[in-house]
């Protein structure tokens, strides 16, 4: 689901959600970690030190052991400031996304729960409707008036 979400994302606004740069005295795994901190919020302790390769990243409290300064910026607050989303769209497209992007993947909603998400707005569709060519036309999807600029 994370991975939707980030696909969804790129959809929206034509970029890459967490785009790493390796820096002086961090690499870009460790880059790649704090970009979704800096967004997401946090990682769980639990989580950041349960890893295969934690020791290498994190310290024993769930902090980045080369990166400190974190820049948190929230994601409708990104999609406002950046993409020049309206605050009403960011909400809702934020909404939407970001519980598919919280750490605990037990945590995220299943693909049939983000059918139900109001963001989505998609009505039930009975058996018969569903081998209906025209369904498609009867799903109304969020943010109808989103713009998508294709290329940079």
């Amino acid at each position: 689901m994370w991975s939707f979400a980030s696909i969804v994302f790129e959809l929206a606004t034509g970029d890459m959600l967490f785009t790493p740069k390796g820096g002086q005295g961090f690499s870009e795994d460790e880059d790649h970690l704090a970009l979704m901190m800096e967004l997401l919020g946090k990682m769980p302790r639990k989580i950041a030190t349960s890893g295969a390769m934690s020791k290498d990243y994190f310290d024993r409290h769930g902090d980045l052991k080369r990166i400190r300064r974190l820049k948190y910026l929230p994601l409708d607050k990104l999609l406002i400031d950046r993409y020049k989303f309206s605050a009403n769209d960011a909400h809702e497209f934020s909404a939407f996304l970001s519980p598919l992007f919280d750490f605990a993947p037990e945590k995220r909603p299943t693909a049939r729960q983000c059918l139900q998400h109001p963001w989505l707005n998609c009505k039930e569709s009975t058996p018969n409707e569903m081998r209906n060519e025209s369904t498609v036309e009867k799903v109304n999807v969020g943010m109808s008036n989103l713009k998508i600029k294709v290329g940079k």
